[in-house]
């Protein structure tokens, strides 16, 4: 039986997951940026580390990664299809390992979620993040969105 498995994100990625967002994503999305999906998951991969969680089959259910920001600071993020739900259980054992390797020269990591977003509140909450503020007015449709942050450690800000 073939099982899912996270590789390093290539470009193809970037259509098939822009095409199949959760809604929730989606929105996220164009509330922070404006911006079209293909656009916000291509600045995520020219940018910073970058992975893919796929189906059995092959097939992008995910994306995740860190965008460097400032030296020492970097902004964490992750999107997903509807089909992720197939593949929940297998990416909760393995993203805090993945995800450690992709910010481990980041002694400071954060971002932003829409508040509306109740899947990623639990992801960040599951990956050791504090959500330390809620911004009511937030992004390019001025949502409500809540800051995040974890410091790595071992290291100092």
């Amino acid at each position: 039986m073939t099982k899912s498995f996270v590789r390093q994100a290539r470009a193809e990625d970037v259509q098939v997951l822009a095409a199949n967002l959760r809604p929730a994503d989606l929105a996220e999305i164009k509330a922070a940026s404006g911006n079209a999906p293909e656009a916000a998951l291509l600045t995520g991969l020219q940018n910073g580390p970058c992975k893919v969680a796929c189906l059995p089959s092959g097939t992008p259910a995910a994306m995740f990664g860190v965008v460097p920001v400032t030296p020492g600071a970097g902004a964490v993020w992750m999107v997903a299809t509807n089909e992720f739900r197939l593949m929940q259980g297998f990416f909760l054992r393995e993203c805090r390992g993945e995800l450690a390797k992709l910010i481990a020269d980041y002694p400071l990591t954060f971002n932003y979620t829409d508040a509306r977003n109740k899947v990623h509140h639990r992801w960040i909450k599951w990956m050791g993040y504090t959500i330390i503020k809620r911004h009511e007015t937030f992004g390019h449709e001025g949502r409500p969105f809540l800051e995040f942050v974890k410091i790595t450690e071992g290291h100092h800000v």
